[in-house]
C-alpha cells in the first residue's frame, strides 16, 4: 500500500494508516489544519527579540530552542555604526560659538543651529558663550549664603609710599573672539582652585597700579581712577596675549587699611590732617601780612607820588610869581602852626581899625563831661 493512501481499505479498516491508529501523513507527522491569519503579537516579537540577542547565533545551533535564528552581528554591527555618526550631531544656542577641530587642528566655526561634524575622533567641538557676561572676584571668595570672606594672599598690596592697603575688587568681561579663546592662552578662565589666566592678568594689574599710588588717595579721592587705570592694563594685556576677552568693568569693592593695623593708620591720618591744619592756618597768616603789607606800600607810594607832584606844581608856580608863592607857603604854615593856638594876628598894612568879635574867635577847651552822659 502506498505510504500516502489514506483511503480506508486494507485489514487494518478504518481509514487509518499503515500502522494504523487513523489516517496519518508519511513519517507519523499529524496532519495540517488551516489557520485564520493573526496580527503580529506585540509582547511575543519583544521576547523573541530579547532571546536573539542573549542567544544570538547564525544558521548552526547557535540559535535559540525550536530552530530560530538570532540577529547576525553585521546587523549590530550597522546599528553601532550609526549611532557613532549621530554623535557628530549637535545644537548651538543662540549666543554661542562652537569651534570645531579636525585631528586636533582648528577647522571651522558654527553659529547658532543644528550641525553635524565627523564624529570623534576625527572632529570634536567646544561650544562657547561669546554673549554672557563673566565675573572673576580677586581678594575674596563669596559662598552660598552671600558672606564675604577675605583672602590675604590676593587681598594685601603694597602703595607707593610703602603702606599696606586691602583690596577687593570684581570684574566683568565677555568673549569677543572664540577661536583666540579657545587656543591662544592655556585656561583662560581656569579649572578647580586654579586661576585663569583673566583673573592672573587682573591682580598682576591692580598690584601694579596700586604700586604707583599713595595710601591716603587710593582709598578716598583716586577710586575712579584705579579702575579705570586696572581696566586699561587688563585689556592692553589681554590684546597683548591675543587671548579674545573683552574688559567691560572693573569694580573697586574694598579699598581700605588692612584690620590688624587699623588703629596705626587712623593715627597717621589725624596726624597728618592736624599738620594739614597748621599749614593751612600758616598760609592764611602769611597771606594776610603779605596783603598788609602790600596794601602800606601801595599807600606810601601814592603818598609820595603826591607829594612829588605837589611840589612839582608848587615850584612851577613859584617860578611864576616867587613872592606870591613865598606868601602863600609862609600864611600856609604859620596857619598849621598856630591853628591850636589862642591868637589873633592883624595885619598892620590893611589901615582901617577892623571890629573882630574877640570873645567869639577865642577858643576855649570842653568842658569835661560826666563818664555816666558819655
Amino acid at each position: 500500500m502506498p505510504w500516502n493512501d489514506q483511503s480506508g481499505g486494507g485489514q487494518q479498516g478504518g481509514g487509518q494508516g499503515p500502522w494504523g491508529g487513523g489516517p496519518r501523513r508519511p513519517w507519523g507527522q499529524p496532519p495540517r489544519t488551516p489557520q485564520r491569519p493573526q496580527g503580529p503579537d506585540l509582547e511575543d516579537w519583544l521576547r523573541q527579540m530579547r532571546e536573539r540577542f542573549n542567544m544570538g547565533g547564525g544558521n548552526g545551533g547557535g540559535g535559540r530552542p525550536g530552530g530560530g535564528r538570532g540577529i547576525s552581528w553585521p546587523i549590530i554591527a550597522g546599528v553601532l555604526f550609526v549611532g557613532w555618526l549621530m554623535t557628530g550631531i549637535y545644537t548651538v544656542d543662540e549666543g554661542e560659538q562652537a569651534v570645531i577641530t579636525r585631528l586636533g587642528d582648528y577647522n571651522r566655526s558654527t553659529g547658532p543651529g543644528i550641525h553635524m561634524h565627523l564624529p570623534a575622533p576625527m572632529e570634536a567641538r567646544r561650544v562657547i558663550n561669546v554673549t554672557g557676561q563673566r565675573t572673576e572676584t580677586i581678594g575674596f571668595a563669596e559662598d552660598n549664603n552671600g558672606q564675604i570672606n577675605d583672602i590675604a594672599d590676593e587681598s594685601l598690596m603694597i602703595t607707593g609710599d610703602r603702606n599696606l592697603v586691602q583690596i577687593q575688587f570684581r570684574i566683568y568681561y565677555n568673549i569677543k573672539d572664540a577661536v583666540a579663546f579657545a587656543f591662544n592662552v592655556r585656561d583662560p578662565v581656569g579649572v578647580g582652585n586654579e586661576p585663569g589666566a583673566v583673573r592672573q592678568v587682573a591682580e598682576s594689574a591692580m598690584r601694579e597700579v596700586i604700586g604707583r599710588g599713595q595710601l591716603e588717595q587710593i582709598i578716598t579721592t583716586q577710586r575712579g581712577a584705579v579702575e579705570l587705570s586696572v581696566e586699561q592694563l587688563m585689556q592692553a594685556t589681554l590684546d597683548e596675549y591675543e587671548s579674545g576677552v573683552q574688559v567691560n568693568q572693573v569694580e573697586l569693592l574694598v579699598a581700605a587699611a588692612p584690620p590688624l593695623v587699623i588703629e596705626a593708620f587712623n593715627e597717621v591720618v589725624i596726624a597728618g590732617q592736624q599738620a594739614s591744619t597748621l599749614v593751612n592756618n600758616a598760609e592764611r597768616d602769611t597771606a594776610r601780612i603779605i596783603n598788609e603789607a602790600q596794601a602800606y606800600r601801595e599807600r606810601v607810594v601814592r603818598e609820595a607820588t603826591g607829594e612829588g607832584q605837589r611840589f612839582i606844581a608848587v615850584h612851577a608856580e613859584y617860578r611864576q610869581a616867587p613872592q606870591v608863592t613865598r606868601d602863600r607857603l609862609y600864611l600856609e604854615t604859620m596857619e598849621r602852626v598856630y591853628q591850636r593856638g589862642n591868637l589873633i594876628i592883624l595885619d598892620q598894612r590893611g589901615g582901617a581899625v577892623p571890629y573882630l568879635p574877640l570873645d567869639g574867635m577865642v577858643r576855649r577847651p570842653a568842658t569835661a563831661q560826666p563818664e555816666g552822659t558819655r
